[in-house]
């Protein structure tokens, strides 16, 4: 009997300094992990899990954690109670996304919502413009600032049109919120994030928004432009499956974020634990293979990837990590263009983007706004030279 309770005390021992060398050991690899790097992307939020509150030192796959509530915490302590305000899965996924959106001078924090527009009213209502610049994009956008302009009895969220950064002194005042969606949905215009931030802080108290959806890091980084909000649908390339419906805002305010976070649990905008869990699944694989070369798929392509294309030389100096995926491409008859869709065979015909799939749509079906000529694509994993021949192909079928 001695003998075992000597042995089990000695046990004791060894677990816990071992324990206490591990947590060192991972404090400080967590700062020597490169923000933004691939290696961050698979490592930070375990080397951030210094008390083990998101997992446990059997894991090496991310766990997912279902419950709804935790045993209430000690008092004083750190600890999760309820799932609308934190939950192990989540945190560790906001941690991730963090990292990669950071980088070594700018570090960046991340809050995860239900949807890309839970995340854009998010923002809004955290920020509460009184006018809004912005230039077409994405029509839930649009949406949203209606929703907010009802319930402010029109005090907040009125659009306007988004002025040149060389206007931006005359067209807009304190207050006021720019919102560049860049590259834009559905065309791929790139607008110059360094210009409008410029002019903002030119102005004082107007603050910028990036829609980075179309071109999520390592592509490019606009809080390292001076961007005050990146916001991103996870649903498209960050989650990359058509699986997972979720958004996103980084911020480098860590106290904007709590505020954030604060807000996004008094709405009830958070997500539940599976979208943010898939989430995971594909973050550290997101810059391995960013983009394929679009160049040569049609003539008539918009791509900012393109010399060619108006917007090329600020997207060649402000997306440094590639030009994204999607493209727009016009044919020369409505006709065409809305037959191209049901004959292709590797696109499917669905709206969305940024899976693993090529799909393809005819925004007019959606959007009356958008010319009948243009269709949408998002180019997915498939090889290059298969897309391009099927493209070919069923390009020349419905010209005849």
């Amino acid at each position: 009997m001695r003998r075992a309770i000597g042995l089990s005390v000695r046990l004791n021992t060894v677990i816990s300094r071992v324990g206490s060398a591990r947590m060192a050991i991972r404090a400080a690899s967590s700062s020597a992990v490169p923000p933004g790097s691939s290696t961050a992307a698979v490592h930070a939020d375990a080397l951030a899990d210094v008390d083990w509150m998101m997992t446990t030192d059997k894991d090496v796959s991310p766990p997912i954690s279902l419950s709804t509530t935790y045993t209430c915490p000690e008092e004083g302590s750190s600890g999760h109670i309820y799932s609308r305000i934190s939950n192990p899965t989540r945190d560790r996924a906001e941690l991730l996304l963090g990292a990669i959106e950071s980088t070594p001078t700018e570090p960046a924090h991340a809050v995860l919502y239900a949807s890309g527009l839970a995340a854009t009213f998010g923002v809004l209502a955290r920020l509460l413009p009184r006018r809004v610049a912005i230039s077409g994009g994405y029509h839930g956008t649009h949406l949203v600032l209606s929703q907010l302009q009802r319930i402010s009895g029109g005090a907040h969220g009125a659009s306007v049109p988004l002025p040149v950064p060389d206007e931006v002194a005359s067209a807009l005042r304190p207050g006021d919120l720019i919102w560049l969606e860049t590259p834009r949905n559905p065309d791929c215009h790139v607008a110059d994030v360094s210009a409008y931030v410029a002019a903002a802080r030119a102005v004082g108290g107007i603050h910028v928004v990036v829609d980075a959806t179309f071109a999520p890091p390592p592509l490019q980084r606009p809080l390292t432009l001076g961007a005050d909000v990146v916001m991103h649908s996870t649903t498209k390339y960050l989650a990359g499956h058509s699986d997972a419906i979720g958004g996103a805002l980084c911020v480098s305010d860590a106290a904007l974020a709590t505020a954030l976070k604060a807000d996004r649990t008094a709405l009830g905008a958070t997500p539940g634990s599976l979208e943010p869990w898939l989430l995971m699944r594909s973050l550290p694989v997101d810059g391995s293979d960013a983009a394929h070369p679009l160049r040569g798929l049609v003539k008539s392509v918009a791509h900012p990837s393109l010399p060619s294309d108006p917007a090329h030389e600020i997207a060649r100096r402000q997306m440094s990590g590639g030009y994204g995926g999607c493209f727009a491409l016009e044919l020369s008859t409505e006709a065409a263009a809305k037959a191209l869709p049901k004959a292709l065979l590797l696109f499917r015909d669905a709206t969305s983007l940024g899976g693993v799939e090529s799909l393809i749509e005819w925004r007019r079906k959606y959007d009356q706004k958008i010319s009948p000529l243009l269709l949408r694509c998002s180019v997915g994993l498939e090889e290059p030279e298969h897309l391009r021949a099927d493209l070919q192909r069923a390009i020349l079928e419905v010209s005849r």
